[in-house]
């Protein structure tokens, strides 16, 4: 049995989180043993423990945190840690350091596009990550945003596309129904949906601006968001100024996403950047037809047209159009909604995903 150590630094649970949370869950348990490092107590925990993963807090400083590294390596060797598997920055960045201590190999999966370009130190220690580990981005364009702007060598960075179970959306279990009953909406009532915590690079206040546009053609539309955040206070009073704070539900943290969805005719992705979402992939897996902007790896999974819309960034009226033509049309929404389940149920499934992740594992523990 292989003991491999999952880290990362955060403990509510967001799109890299639950990647980390799948993809330690569905590893060949005959063969790997997951532990997962995380810097506190929170959602991660409970949920990893609810699945029987094996978890160790070890508290962290802010900045870069000696003490803390010496922890990590203590642990690794009385753990016999044959591999690490790091998410995000902090994380990759340490867990490359306690590698070059032990000679315990490290992969490090990058999500997003946050913090490196404009820090000339982060763009460095991501370049001595790179050279030190078996480095990983999302998507194509996340791996070329590496080479192009951190200046990371295109020889050590590959892509592996997330991965979710769309077994879990394919089913109509009458959830939808409830959940409309809970927000007050009727059965045939028009509802646009997206999941995403409340920060400003997900660009829920282009949603709300569209909504506003959209709620002049279709008055009783309504919009849920589901995600916590530090936007909460600032997007109701938008609403309030917009107009819609009658057509829009600010849902915070929701566990039932499947359902969620199942209550959309709709979902909209209206980010600035993006790796991979998650959320999207369990839209399409749903068959919900969907509207995202065209940036990060959207355009890997939407082709626009064809399984879904692709419209420019923070551009509310591109989002209207296209939310109006959708709940207008049904043939297209249903012709969009088969589409994109397919484009998942063929290339971004958590089968997918653990076999290539299982491919590069046995590369690393063989060298």
């Amino acid at each position: 049995m292989t003991t491999i150590l999952h880290a990362i630094e955060t403990s509510e649970i967001g799109g890299a989180e639950s990647m980390m949370i799948s993809l330690a869950e569905h590893m060949d348990r005959g063969r790997y043993e997951p532990v997962v490092c995380l810097l506190a107590d929170g959602r991660v925990n409970a949920e990893l423990q609810r699945r029987g993963i094996e978890t160790v807090i070890l508290p962290q400083k802010p900045g870069l945190d000696g003490g803390w590294l010496v922890k990590l390596v203590k642990f690794v060797r009385r753990r016999n840690v044959k591999l690490m598997h790091a998410q995000e920055f902090a994380m990759n960045t340490c867990c490359s350091i306690a590698s070059a201590v032990t000679g315990i190999p490290v992969v490090t999966t990058i999500q997003g596009k946050s913090y490196y370009p404009d820090r000339w130190r982060r763009r460095l220690a991501y370049r001595c990550v790179s050279k030190h580990s078996r480095m990983i981005a999302v998507s194509d364009d996340l791996k070329q945003f590496l080479v192009d702007k951190v200046g990371v060598d295109p020889r050590r960075v590959s892509t592996i596309h997330n991965g979710i179970d769309p077994g879990r959306h394919h089913s109509d279990d009458g959830g939808g129904a409830g959940i409309r009953k809970e927000l007050g909406l009727g059965d045939r009532q028009p509802v646009v949906g997206t999941v995403g915590n409340l920060y400003p690079v997900k660009g829920h206040i282009h949603l709300l601006k569209a909504m506003a546009s959209v709620v002049r053609t279709i008055p009783d539309a309504v919009c849920f968001i589901a995600g916590r955040g530090e936007l909460d206070t600032e997007l109701r009073q938008a609403a309030v100024e917009l107009g819609i704070d009658r057509n829009l539900r600010l849902l915070g943290f929701r566990p039932d996403v499947p359902a969620l969805l199942r209550a959309a005719d709709v979902f909209v992705l209206p980010s600035l950047s993006e790796g991979l979402s998650l959320a999207l992939l369990e839209a399409m897996a749903a068959s919900k037809p969907v509207v995202a902007s065209k940036v990060g790896g959207n355009p890997e999974v939407v082709a626009d047209g064809r399984n879904g819309f692709l419209v420019p960034a923070a551009d509310p009226d591109a989002l209207a159009d296209r939310i109006v033509r959708l709940l207008g049309n049904a043939d297209l929404a249903a012709r969009f909604g088969a589409a994109g389940r397919r484009r998942v149920d063929e290339d971004f499934t958590i089968a997918t995903m653990v076999r290539r992740y299982d491919e590069l594992y046995r590369d690393c523990l063989s060298n």
